[in-house]
């Protein structure tokens, strides 16, 4: 298996400012705002809510692109919401969910995995999303077939479901998780600034200036 922290970086060279990206909270935010990409993204969503709020926003902006960076600890905690997406079939949404295994936020760090998921054991994500009604349903365990996959759902039509299977403990990840978020926006912030980045793109007003 590989390590997520590589493969973020392998996503955050393939993907365009003109694309929303949304992450659960966790390392894959933390991680994903070492790349820079953070304020022009949605970063650090509630648990079990990274999937369904991409999938309102590309129900929202049909035309814009839309990606869930998310993890197996956060879809489970919700997986009603890929009821709705194989319903719905947005063709402009995919979803990549770094499945590790476990809740790193539950371990006691220092290298060490946290309490296991459901794909510890027999639950398997691809398998999941196929009987919900998502048929580009795939999952990968190596760089080449990670960078393979998210190319053909960006360039093609959705939904796309992949699972990427990373490490059960990434000590770099580890290290951002609990010891260096780097100088990535408060949640707030993050969201005033993300808003702002959907205007300037659709040209559009969301927000009065001097909300708060």
């Amino acid at each position: 298996m590989v390590k997520r922290s590589e493969l973020i970086k392998i996503f955050a060279s393939m993907v365009t400012d003109d694309m929303l990206v949304l992450t659960p909270i966790g390392a894959t935010s933390n991680l994903w705002e070492q790349t820079g990409r953070g304020s022009t993204s949605l970063t650090s969503l509630s648990l079990g809510m990274c999937t369904p709020t991409a999938l309102g926003l590309a129900l929202a902006l049909p035309h814009r692109k839309v990606i869930a960076l998310d993890s197996d600890g956060n879809l489970i905690l919700n997986l009603c919401g890929l009821g709705t997406v194989g319903n719905e079939k947005p063709r402009n949404l995919t979803i990549v969910v770094f499945d590790n295994g476990n809740y790193l936020s539950g371990g006691p760090g220092k290298g060490k995995p946290g309490m296991p998921t459901a794909t510890a054991g027999n639950m398997d994500l691809e398998a999941v999303a196929r009987g919900c009604g998502i048929i580009e349903a795939t999952t990968v365990r190596s760089e080449a077939d990670f960078k393979t996959a998210v190319e053909k759902a960006l360039k093609g039509d959705g939904p796309s479901f992949i699972v990427a299977k990373v490490d059960q403990v990434d000590l770099r990840e580890s290290k951002v998780f609990r010891e260096d978020r780097g100088p990535g926006q408060d949640t707030r912030e993050n969201k005033y600034s993300f808003v702002r980045h959907v205007e300037r793109l659709e040209n559009i007003r969301i927000l009065k200036r001097g909300a708060s």
